[in-house]
């Protein structure tokens, strides 16, 4: 996708007339999966002396380059890229670990006179630039466990009715799995509901002046597109990465364990379903998180500029 030849990025996004400074201003370019967020962020860092941040909570793992289309070399050595591929697998972490690592990366960016561009697609990760982080207490392994094991005792249905009976707010918005238990293990640990944490004072929100980018297309589009890269990160070898996992038996509890593609390639190399199920059930799980990015981007970001491919 050539994004020179497609758009006049000075009058679709009207950056050079706001002098924008690497000291104070940060672009974030979001959007749902396979939309073409990095390539429109490559061109634009190209023109404006920019530096690219990752917000996209897989492409953090050191072991998946392939199934989190990470950046390519080449990429990187033409233009800084920060946060991408640094995170062992063995590693539980957070939205709070990498908002620690993006405020880290900006120091570097600053000391390289480069303007910030981050860029991705998790809203976890954008909200917590624009409005900082709810301090939820952390959450102890015997109370993870509990949650873990409630789910897997009672099965979907029953365990998002158990939450809504808790927090019917909260079930209202997050119907994911991952969430779900998420909310079950702090109300275990805090006897507080995930409602009322998200009414609490929110800390360390970025302190800059934010210049934000949806990228939009059109969802049949975007699902197809998604569905052709999968095959695309298969034929290069991406089967390799879920197998190191497994062959170093991965804690299934852990964030990449549960990353799109990873889960059910883990669940074929146990001999508990085919390959070709293996994959067809990524490429459905893909399509839901992009419906579930578009609800998400719908209600919950405001951006400065919605661009339509």
């Amino acid at each position: 996708m050539d994004m020179s030849s497609t758009f006049n990025f000075e009058k679709i996004f009207n950056l050079f007339s706001k002098n924008l400074c690497w000291k104070n201003d940060v672009i974030i370019i979001a959007g749902p999966t396979c939309v073409g967020k990095s390539v429109i962020a490559l061109e634009l860092a190209k023109k404006i002396n920019g530096a690219i941040l990752n917000a996209d909570s897989v492409q953090v793992y050191k072991d998946l380059k392939l199934l989190s289309a990470r950046p390519s070399d080449k990429d990187k050595q033409n233009i800084p890229h920060f946060l991408y591929g640094y995170v062992d697998a063995w590693i539980n972490y957070s939205v709070a670990n990498w908002l620690v690592d993006l405020k880290g990366a900006l120091k570097k960016v600053e000391v390289l006179n480069k303007v910030p561009i981050i860029v991705g697609g998790s809203g976890l990760y954008i909200n917590a630039i624009i409005n900082g982080m709810t301090k939820i207490p952390n959450i102890s392994v015997k109370n993870k466990q509990l949650a873990l094991t409630k789910f897997d005792e009672i099965g979907y249905k029953k365990f998002k009715e158990l939450n809504d009976e808790i927090d019917p707010d909260f079930v209202k918005v997050n119907s994911d799995q991952q969430r779900l238990i998420r909310a079950y293990s702090v109300f275990l640990e805090t006897k507080k509901n995930m409602t009322f944490w998200y009414k609490q004072p929110r800390e360390d929100k970025l302190e800059k002046k934010i210049f934000s980018i949806l990228v939009k297309s059109e969802r049949e589009l975007i699902y197809k597109n998604c569905d052709l890269r999968f095959d695309n990160m298969l034929a290069s070898g991406a089967i390799s990465e879920v197998e190191f996992l497994w062959k170093n038996k991965v804690d299934r509890s852990l964030p990449i364990a549960k990353c799109l593609g990873v889960k059910w390639l883990l669940h074929y190399l146990d001999d508990l379903m085919s390959y070709e199920d293996a994959v067809k059930l990524s490429k459905r799980d893909t399509r839901r998180f992009v419906k579930r990015q578009f609800t998400w981007f719908s209600h919950n970001f405001i951006p400065t500029k919605t661009v339509y491919l």
